[in-house]
């Protein structure tokens, strides 16, 4: 037993003898490779679902990293890559804006948010891209969106991907607002079989005392069918509601769910709005991307 041990570990020792440095460097080399490779791949799948679980439920300050060349054949060979950021959501259209600057190479669009370029104020442009989410997945499987990120709290590798916002402190009481906030807590409460009820009902009272806010809310309940049935004549009420007090978002919401209602006439709402003294500074707004 002892003699066939020994036998062993004396043809142990000859074969690591007999390796040459170098090959040992070889080895040493090809394990290193493939274990990049196997952390790649991993990474790269992980990647993968996380970009399709984003694009499926898409939120607020999602960024999608595009490849530009896809999508239009009018650029610069240097220009490839580009950033988008979602701002706003109305039933099935996700509002788009792009990013003021193209990439050559995929790892610098990345750099672009480590080095803190979305904080700036001019960095997104102001024209709003209005695409339904079957586009926006569509994009998706054509890999001109390659890759999509949710920021948390507004950050994304630790970065801002917006201005930051400062909120002035107000000592007068406005209607509504405590309500307003109450029915969003409500709304993004995962874990009560009453939340959508509770968050109806606040919005519901918030949007009666006047707070433009609230009537959002309450118009985005009935376009998503939350709670109540879809009713979009409901919502556009609200909308117009919100909209009359110089509400913006309230307006651009009203223009987007206007072309998805037979009778509604999007020029009488300008109109209405403008008699009402409301100072209309609403961009065009495109449902289609524009090569």
């Amino acid at each position: 037993m002892y003699i066939n041990e020994a036998i062993e570990n004396q043809e142990a020792s000859t074969f690591f003898k007999t390796i040459k440095p170098y090959q040992t460097f070889s080895i040493c080399a090809l394990v290193t490779i493939l274990c990049l490779a196997f952390f790649e791949y991993h990474t790269s799948i992980a990647e993968e679902k996380e970009t399709l679980s984003i694009i499926s439920n898409p939120k607020i300050d999602d960024i999608y990293f595009l490849d530009f060349r896809l999508l239009s054949d009018k650029l610069r060979p240097t220009e490839k890559y580009r950033l988008a950021k979602v701002v706003d959501i109305t039933g099935d259209i996700i509002t788009l804006v792009y990013g003021d600057f193209y990439y050559q190479r995929q790892n610098a669009a990345i750099n672009s948010i480590k080095y803190s370029q979305l904080s700036y104020k001019d960095y997104f442009q102001s024209k709003r891209y209005d695409l339904h989410l079957d586009v926006i997945k569509s994009m998706r499987n054509t890999q001109a969106i390659y890759l999509a990120k949710r920021p948390v709290r507004g950050k994304l590798f630790n970065r801002l991907v917006g201005p930051e916002k400062h909120e002035q402190p107000s000592s007068y009481l406005t209607y509504g607002k405590k309500e307003n906030i109450s029915g969003e807590a409500f709304l993004n409460e995962k874990f009560s079989e009453t939340n959508l009820e509770s968050a109806f009902e606040l919005f519901q009272a918030s949007s009666n005392l006047g707070y433009a806010k609230g009537q959002v809310n309450l118009a985005e309940m009935y376009i998503n069918g939350q709670y109540v049935k879809k009713d979009f004549e409901q919502a556009l009420y609200w909308l117009k509601q919100a909209s009359l007090q110089s509400y913006k978002p309230a307006i651009l919401k009203y223009g987007i769910i206007c072309k998805q209602v037979e009778l509604c006439n999007i020029v009488d709402f300008y109109q209405e709005l403008t008699a009402a003294g409301v100072n209309i500074k609403v961009r065009k707004l495109d449902f289609e991307l524009s090569k």
